[in-house]
């Protein structure tokens, strides 16, 4: 069917300016379409008037303790996962820093990742 035709290298570029031009009128199309549905949606309600500021608590209240089970449960969590099992198989008893920028934690994620 189209055996013949030849297409030059200035239609090729004016087809492809016409579609990502069509493509980007689309885009901004549904753009504004979805804009129109938001106003269209919030349109009732109104703006509720700023609530007061809340009275400020007492100066002699101590600040609340930094929860370090939270931390042991996220490890454990994370070591079980590395591990592939449960943990109810392995009891945290410590947890430490340890020192300098190559943790194994670190060496075994940039393997997992090139693999």
């Amino acid at each position: 069917m189209f055996a013949n035709v030849t297409i030059t290298m200035g239609r090729a570029l004016i087809v492809c300016g016409f579609s990502l031009a069509v493509v980007f009128l689309v885009l901004l199309a549904i753009s504004y379409m979805i804009d129109l549905v938001h106003w269209l949606l919030t349109k009732g309600e109104k703006k509720a008037a700023p609530a007061a500021a809340p009275a400020a608590a007492p100066a002699s209240a101590p600040a609340p303790a930094k929860d370090d089970r939270t931390a042991a449960v996220l490890i454990a969590a994370a070591v079980a996962a590395c591990l592939g099992t449960t943990t109810d198989r392995f009891v945290v008893r410590s947890i430490r820093r340890v020192a300098g920028e190559e943790t194994p934690w670190i060496q075994s994620g940039r393997t997992n990742t090139i693999q």
